[in-house]
């Protein structure tokens, strides 16, 4: 018993649609990639532009609104906590503190107080240095934060937004 045979035709007709689809497959293929490239290039530029603006919006410059709080940071980097590293200090009216963010925390630098080893239970502690460059930012809740670094653009890399005249 032998199966149905396919008419001449019908071959002739499928070997021609095989010869186009084989002609015509590299020009799709092209197109597609092409489509693909300029989809997620596109999709790639309006992220970027999104993020610019977000980040210029965030970070756009702002004044220093709680004057009672300073944090003197020891280096300029994230914890991996996302927090900051350094030491906080408050500063009361009439306490004799100076209320300059950068004076205060350069006599914190001077006490040793953001030193790797400071000990703040020990007797005495040795004298530490200060940075020879410190920049002011600002941060969440509009304290102002010092900066160990004479990277002018160092708020920005931490989050934080820079200081309004």
């Amino acid at each position: 018993m032998t199966g149905p045979e396919m008419r001449p035709e019908r071959a002739e007709a499928i070997r021609a649609m095989l010869v186009e689809h084989a002609r015509t497959e590299p020009a799709v293929r092209a197109r597609r990639r092409r489509n693909r490239v300029v989809g997620w290039g596109g999709l790639g530029v309006l992220a970027v532009g999104v993020a610019a603006t977000a980040g210029t919006m965030l970070l756009a410059p702002e004044p220093v609104t709680e004057s009672a709080y300073v944090l003197c940071m020891s280096e300029a980097s994230r914890n991996s906590d996302g927090s900051y590293p350094g030491s906080g200090a408050m500063v009361a009216e009439g306490s004799g503190l100076p209320t300059d963010p950068i004076e205060l925390c350069t006599l914190m630098w001077e006490s040793g107080a953001l030193e790797p080893g400071y000990d703040p239970v020990a007797p005495e502690n040795p004298p530490g240095r200060v940075p020879r460059d410190l920049q002011v930012c600002v941060m969440s809740d509009g304290a102002a934060a010092v900066v160990p670094s004479s990277n002018e653009s160092i708020c920005a890399a931490l989050g934080l937004a820079e200081p309004k005249d």
